[in-house]
């Protein structure tokens, strides 16, 4: 994309610039948005609920593991 190319479309686009970057800004958030969602959903963390459940059967499954006490 030449200087050329740059200096025609800033000149095409004159007033309507700023609609441009407020569109592009709103884009933008609901892009990062729906990546949050997804990621989130992939992700699959544990709440501290989820996984004080999961160390209570896996310590009931495992007697003899190490990190199990009643303190944990």
């Amino acid at each position: 994309m030449g200087m050329n190319t740059v200096n025609a479309l800033n000149i095409y686009l004159g007033n309507y610039r700023k609609y441009l970057l407020i569109t592009l800004n709103i884009v933008l958030a609901i892009f990062i948005i729906l990546e949050m969602m997804v990621w989130n959903q992939v992700n699959g963390l544990l709440s501290a609920d989820e996984y004080r459940e999961l160390r209570d059967e896996y310590c009931k499954k495992n007697l003899t593991a190490t990190h199990c006490n009643k303190y944990g």
